[in-house]
């Protein structure tokens, strides 16, 4: 049941508030692109002028040029050690692809529609950030104090190589951290497991030659085609080991790219020199980045058993995150189901992230405990016509001023 104090703080939720702040961020286009300098700056200062209107102690720090991380904190007036909780969101969001395509009045317009608000970054997620900052707002103007802080991280470039929550760890932010919601668009599920990634570049090098005469060089064409098959017994071996995860589904080995030249133009009759493949591998619980490669690299030498030894393999690993886990009965998870109870009078219902997030970074840099939950359509993001719907906008920031109040605790 909730108590009168958090009655108090859950009276002081502005749900107006929490409708336009949401739109007048998604009016702010945040997309990354680096041919023109444009980034998350703009909608960076938004969250760092609300920051410092509430009253939070403000950070803005420079990841790469254009691309800041904002961090404010509510300091508990306390003595002695305190917990710190953190709410993480992020402020860049994917290109929104053709303008003309998009309804409701183009990609950014915030329109707000049938009770959804609709734009690119609405639902992720733009939403889950301003939720988290309203649910501190309402905590504030009710005048309760907190024993712990509250930390909001609006990081950049979480879309791509997640440079922000990198910086964030590397600054030494995430040691005073205890915990963190993670408020990507979940559908308000508890979250408690994330799909790890490993993108990797394998190089085959053998030697260029003539395409009617292709005995006077090495094709790196067909050991290359080798190496695929025995990457799909990889997988399937990998499924046979740690099995489908009740939340993840199982893991899975996906060539993406496959580029022969590496470089320079394709002809008809010149036999290349170089075959190049990439690789998205998702990862489940049981396994981990490192083991993968060591696999992988395994195969190079069979691959290369009878070949020309003037044959190589080179191996670049493009980016590595571990799949992350807590337990249900963790007692962080056990503190968020009861307040999600009651704060709706549901039963959270559990569910796991199919890619990964910047929680993936605070769990396995920092062993901070995340939980992913926020609101939006766990299918929309990415989408034409994204949108968040006002009912899931409004539960999440109730749900995260009581998981805030629960975790802290009150002075």
């Amino acid at each position: 049941m909730l108590t009168e104090v958090e009655k108090r703080v859950l009276e002081c939720i502005d749900a107006d508030e929490v409708v336009r702040w949401t739109q007048e961020l998604v009016r702010i286009p945040s997309v990354y692109r680096p041919l023109t300098g444009e980034g998350e700056e703009q909608a960076a200062a938004w969250v760092r002028q609300r920051f410092e209107e509430m009253g939070l102690v403000t950070h803005w720090e420079l990841v790469a040029p254009g691309r800041p991380n904002v961090i404010g904190i509510l300091e508990a007036r306390v003595d002695g050690p305190r917990k710190t909780l953190m709410f993480e969101g992020h402020t860049d969001v994917v290109t929104e692809g053709d303008p003309a395509a998009w309804s409701h009045g183009g990609p950014f317009s915030g329109a707000l529609v049938d009770g959804r608000i609709y734009g690119r970054g609405a639902n992720d997620m733009k939403g889950g950030l301003v939720a988290a900052m309203c649910a501190t707002k309402a905590i504030i103007r009710s005048g309760v104090r907190l024993k712990g802080d509250i930390l909001i991280g609006a990081l950049v470039d979480e879309e791509g190589a997640m440079l922000g929550v990198k910086h964030f760890v590397e600054r030494g932010w995430a040691k005073r951290v205890d915990a963190a919601i993670i408020c990507e668009p979940e559908e308000n599920h508890l979250c408690i497991a994330q799909k790890g990634v490993m993108w990797a570049r394998i190089t085959c090098s053998g030697v260029m030659a003539h395409g009617a005469m292709p005995l006077t060089g090495v094709n790196p064409i067909y050991p290359l085609a080798t190496l695929l098959t025995k990457l799909r017994e990889l997988e399937a071996a990998e499924i046979a080991r740690v099995g489908r995860h009740e939340f993840l589904g199982q893991p899975s080995i996906t060539p993406t790219i496959i580029q022969s030249p590496v470089s320079g133009e394709p002809q008809n009759n010149v036999m290349p020199g170089q075959a190049r493949l990439t690789l998205d591998c998702r990862l489940i619980p049981g396994q981990s980045p490192e083991d993968l490669e060591a696999q992988i690299r395994a195969l190079f030498d069979v691959v290369k058993a009878g070949e020309d030894g003037r044959l190589r393999f080179d191996f670049e690993m493009i980016e590595s995150r571990p799949p992350t886990f807590i337990e249900r009965e963790h007692p962080f998870v056990q503190l968020l189901h009861a307040a999600y109870r009651d704060t709706t009078g549901k039963e959270p219902i559990y569910g796991g992230v199919p890619g990964t997030t910047d929680g993936t970074i605070l769990f396995a840099r920092a062993g901070v405990p995340i939980v992913t939950v926020g609101p939006g359509d766990i299918h929309i993001p990415h989408h034409v016509d994204e949108w968040i719907g006002i009912d899931e906008l409004l539960e999440a920031t109730r749900f995260y001023a009581v998981a805030a109040l629960r975790f802290l605790g009150v002075a």
